[in-house]
């Protein structure tokens, strides 16, 4: 099972953020800044295939970027920001305005996102992955290292049922819980050449997403136009993945959820038995108490 970090908030105040217009702006008359931003995604960007920008600025680089008078701008901006700040926390990071004061990961890596805020009607929450050219924001959850097998597994039928039962809603969209859904999420028991499967079928998803480029995620996961061959592709992922749950096809998402509710009880049983064990003192037989004497 993967490890979610700690959903934060990549930057407060949004100095650092910037929009594509302004973007495009600098590297017009700046060239050399292109090297100091990363892409920046929520779970508005992701879902509808748009993009923001960031600055992504290193103490080792000072003397390049404040050569580049928007950057300092923006720099000064967030300073003055985290200065007003009624959190010991930010005004102390106002000595470093030009970092990211949360991060989920220090330094960027290749991850999957899964976006926190997701509409009901869709079937499936629309997770991408992200090399370390981007920088993800609070509306999503972010897997570091996740592998196409995790993809496979998260964006099943299965845990989208688990989903829709653990996690919360804002208005009527779900918004998915790291601590109550991705947590509490059984993972199944799978040998090599089962993760393999679930692979292959994770990769044919993406490889159908990408005959249909024309089309943002949005798009892709509405119920009205999906496409036949992406929804054929998740009908054989999820009857892959409960397979490795058990052999018996399920009826509706009522049993999947049902069956999923009673493997977390039994989850839940035997954490508390091994939390009990490790509390009892070890017995002591008569025989060896007697001799002791």
């Amino acid at each position: 099972m993967l490890s979610l970090p700690a959903c934060l908030p990549a930057c407060l105040g949004g100095n650092l953020i910037i929009a594509p217009d302004e973007y495009n702006s600098i590297i017009s008359a700046y060239p050399e800044a292109k090297a100091f931003f990363k892409c920046f995604r929520g779970s508005e960007e992701i879902i509808n295939n748009t993009y923001r920008w960031c600055l992504f600025l290193k103490e080792e680089d000072r003397a390049q970027w404040e050569q580049i008078p928007p950057i300092v701008q923006h720099v000064e901006a967030c300073r003055a920001f985290r200065l007003k700040s009624k959190k010991a926390a930010t005004v102390e990071n106002a000595a470093t305005p030009w970092r990211f004061s949360e991060l989920a990961t220090p330094d960027l890596v290749a991850a999957l996102v899964i976006p926190r805020v997701s509409s009901e009607r869709r079937p499936y929450v629309p997770m991408v992955f992200v090399g370390n050219d981007t920088v993800i924001s609070d509306r999503c959850q972010l897997a570091p290292n996740a592998t196409h097998y995790h993809f496979g597994i998260l964006t099943s039928r299965l845990h989208m049922c688990w989903m829709r039962l653990t996690s919360g809603r804002l208005e009527t969209r779900y918004n998915y819980s790291r601590d109550l859904t991705y947590n509490t999420f059984v993972w199944p028991q799978s040998t090599p050449e089962q993760q393999a499967k679930i692979t292959d079928l994770a990769e044919d998803i993406l490889y159908k997403r990408k005959l249909h480029m024309n089309k943002n995620l949005a798009e892709l996961y509405n119920p009205e136009t999906m496409p036949d061959d992406l929804k054929q592709a998740h009908a054989d992922l999820d009857l892959a993945v409960e397979r490795l749950y058990r052999s018996e096809p399920f009826a509706d998402d009522e049993e999947r959820t049902t069956f999923m509710l009673q493997l977390y009880a039994e989850a839940v049983k035997r954490a508390e038995q091994a939390q009990q064990a490790k509390k009892k003192p070890a017995r002591v037989s008569k025989a060896r108490s007697s001799k002791a004497k």
